[in-house]
């Protein structure tokens, strides 16, 4: 395990506006964040709409590329990225409008944020979840790649990962989803663990296409999990073969970072990260989220 310093979190995540008693998530290029919370909240939807929810670098852009494929009974690969309807990002709401049907709409935002007609509706909900210590490491890895942080330290990264700073957490985010199922009872949620996709692709993919209501042959389920690998999504990236929403690519292009999102995609990779010191300190952070949040999630480590 590597070693590494840093001091407190940077100070400009804590000021972030808050909207119906939850931080706002801040996606780049936004500007108005507030006012597009309750454009989000007004979104129409659909009957035949589907939500790909989860925390930030927990695997959205995989399940999206999967769900896809599942909805539309393809192994074609979408020729845009998930960004071009998610609901945060600049000119999503706009684009999500003029999607045709079935929409595979995404986003990191807590339900307070999303459609409202999502309730009245039953859209729904594929819930993805990766273990907080491999989700730590890639946001890391994110916030330097994508965001150009270079300075940012791990130590400094896990405070934040902590909750020492006013950004929500990836246990603040189970929280509400957890508290939105518990108010919420039938609500279809599926809840897909990343490392079970990675284990167990086959079996994960048929149990979507069940959730989801469409036909799924076993071929054709290999066939799905063998374009969805991230081997070949990463070179998919690589390639350049994805159009990113032109908003998106003007924000990114002002941070001054790349337009990768596929890293490593391992499960365990938070060993090469965290110190002996740092894991035993985010254990007792896991377990006491755990007990104190109510929350009902196993998490897979190797």
């Amino acid at each position: 395990m590597s070693a590494d310093s840093g001091e407190d979190p940077p100070s400009e995540v804590e000021q972030l506006p808050e909207a119906y008693g939850w931080k706002i998530f801040m996606f780049p290029g936004i500007k108005d964040h507030v006012a597009h919370v309750e454009a989000t909240r007004k979104l129409s939807i659909r009957d035949d709409d589907v939500l790909v929810a989860a925390y930030p670098k927990c695997g959205t852009h995989w399940l999206w590329e999967v769900t896809q494929m599942l909805l539309r009974q393809t192994t074609d690969y979408e020729k845009r990225t998930k960004e071009q309807v998610m609901l945060e990002s600049p000119g999503g709401l706009e684009r999500a409008e003029q999607e045709p049907s079935p929409r595979i709409l995404n986003s990191h935002n807590p339900f307070v944020h999303l459609p409202q007609e999502i309730i009245s509706k039953k859209t729904k909900i594929i819930h993805v979840i990766r273990n907080p210590k491999d989700a730590a490491v890639s946001n890391y890895w994110h916030l330097k790649n994508i965001h150009n942080v270079q300075d940012l330290q791990f130590q400094q990264h896990l405070n934040v990962m902590m909750g020492k700073s006013q950004l929500p957490t990836q246990f603040d985010y189970l929280q509400q989803m957890s508290e939105f199922e518990r108010t919420h009872p039938g609500h279809p949620i599926k809840h897909v663990y990343y490392e079970d996709m990675k284990k167990e692709p086959i079996k994960i993919i048929k149990e979507l296409a069940q959730f989801l209501n469409v036909p799924a042959s076993d071929e054709f389920c290999q066939d799905v999990a063998n374009a969805c690998s991230f081997e070949k999504l990463k070179k998919l990236e690589e390639a350049g073969a994805k159009n990113f929403p032109t908003e998106f690519a003007h924000v990114l292009n002002e941070l001054g970072g790349k337009m990768h999102f596929y890293r490593k995609g391992i499960i365990g990779d938070w060993k090469n990260m965290f110190t002996v010191a740092q894991n035993e300190i985010f254990d007792a952070y896991i377990d006491s989220c755990i007990k104190n949040k109510g929350l009902n999630y196993t998490f897979i480590y190797e």
